[in-house]
């Protein structure tokens, strides 16, 4: 029931009229409600053409008295006047009296039918039905002061790895960055939070290993010998195990969401030919259907799309290197559908290269760092991988980002995006740290 303001006289009318259809209203006295909690509210106006206001949903905080949208309107957005609907809890439960407070100090008797001055309103007071219960909601309409969009970055650190570097690798593993540094005969891994970090040698690791291929899921960390389809396994990042394989695995893509025949998607030959396999470990696969002509097999980059409001759920791949050596200048939809892996070739406009880029998950959107012929860029899809769209001015890397391909990009849980070193247009191993996050991130 939408919330009024009535006069004494209105609500003895109205008990009136209740009395009169009850049998047995001669023996019995209604008790009017002394609850004047708000338990529904909402906003619209007018001139609110995009519905923003009757789409945002408010918290009432009964213990502290508050009311307020967890999550700020637009930027720039404004309204002069608004309706109000606000609801007791029940039908019976009309309120005797809602007053308003705006700024300046000014209080006034509220009916549904007034325009309220959204931007003046500051509390809400309520009267039960009772007449005498009182109840006070301080209101805060929030909206984002700045461009919730505007990306902004920092250098954490201009020598995070060290030298010498012939490739490198970071990955996310158990809460943790695991950046593996290949030179020479030895690899080695620098484990960090971001901030602190210890450099360690690996146990296990050939040297032939492909730095590229290093993949983490859930459970463990895996990476491939390309020049004999070996796979090597970790449970902590330092220490690795060769794994039997019943087939030679030419790529590691990564945990693909919805995976029935086993968490991880990857490459193999079976019997002369490369087949998609799906596994939990790789001491057993299932074999589904062959890859696709120039489907890269190494040096691409990977990302999980995993929005259950959407069912959305599968492995985006960009650039790499086909099994033929041939350069891949394409972004693959890889999904599992009924035993085999189906796949689309995504939308990008053909000017653009997405050979050394890095995919990254990020805002609830696929997002993908490429390497122009002056400088890095991002690009962004609203499809789920489908089409890109270059980011505005307000997500360009500061004029001190040095030009990069081959970047490992990760995404926390707070909301930064880390990007590790890369090879920079004069083919220079970077060693530098990078975290952004957009302003909507932020906290107040």
């Amino acid at each position: 029931m939408i919330s009024k303001y009535f006069s004494p006289a209105w609500v003895l009318a109205l008990n009136l009229l209740l009395l009169s259809s009850c049998l047995d209203s001669s023996s019995e006295e209604i008790e009017y409600s002394p609850d004047a909690q708000i338990y529904a509210f909402s906003l619209s106006s007018a001139t609110d053409t995009t519905n923003v206001l009757s789409n945002t949903q408010f918290t009432i905080d009964q213990i502290n008295g508050k009311i307020f949208n967890k999550e700020p309107l637009p930027y720039l957005f404004h309204v002069d006047s608004v309706v109000l609907k606000i609801s007791g809890s029940s039908v019976y439960s009309l309120f005797y009296q809602v007053k308003l407070t705006l700024d300046p100090d000014s209080t006034y008797n509220w009916i549904d039918t007034d325009s309220v001055a959204i931007n003046r309103l500051k509390r809400i007071t309520t009267i039960a039905p009772d007449g005498v219960t009182e109840k006070r909601y301080d209101f805060e309409l929030r909206i984002h002061q700045e461009d919730p969009y505007i990306l902004s970055w920092q250098q954490m650190d201009a020598d995070y790895m060290p030298l010498p570097i012939e490739s490198q690798k970071t990955v996310v593993y158990n809460n943790r960055f695991f950046s593996y540094i290949k030179s020479g005969s030895s690899i080695k891994v620098l484990s960090s939070d971001g901030f602190d970090s210890s450099t360690m040698n690996t146990i296990g690791l050939p040297h032939t290993l492909s730095i590229s291929s290093l993949t983490s899921t859930q459970s463990a960390l895996y990476g491939l010998d390309s020049t004999t389809g070996t796979v090597y396994e970790s449970y902590d990042g330092v220490n690795w195990n060769q794994v039997v394989t019943p087939y030679t695995v030419k790529a590691i893509y990564g945990e693909l969401p919805l995976a029935t025949y086993g968490a991880i998607l990857a490459a193999a030959e079976v019997e002369g030919q490369l087949y998609f396999v799906q596994t939990d470990n790789f001491t057993a696969m299932e074999r589904l259907n062959k890859i696709p002509a120039n489907m890269p097999i190494k040096d691409f980059s990977v990302t999980a799309v995993d929005l259950p409001t959407f069912y959305s759920k599968y492995l985006i791949v960009s650039g790499g290197t086909t099994k033929e050596n041939g350069a891949s200048n394409a972004v693959w939809i890889l999904l599992e559908n009924n035993g085999s892996i189906n796949h689309i070739i995504s939308r990008i406009p053909n000017t653009v290269s997405v050979i050394g880029s890095s995919l990254f998950f990020y805002d609830e959107k696929p997002y993908l760092m490429i390497s122009t012929s002056e400088k890095n860029k991002l690009m962004y899809s609203e499809n789920f991988g489908l089409d890109w769209i270059e980011a505005t001015e307000n997500q360009l890397f500061p004029s001190n980002f040095t030009q990069r391909s081959y970047a490992s990009v990760i995404t926390d849980a707070d909301h930064y995006i880390w990007v590790f070193g890369g090879v920079s247009n004069t083919q220079t191993q970077l060693t530098d740290l990078w975290r952004g996050r957009l302003n909507k991130f932020n906290t107040n």
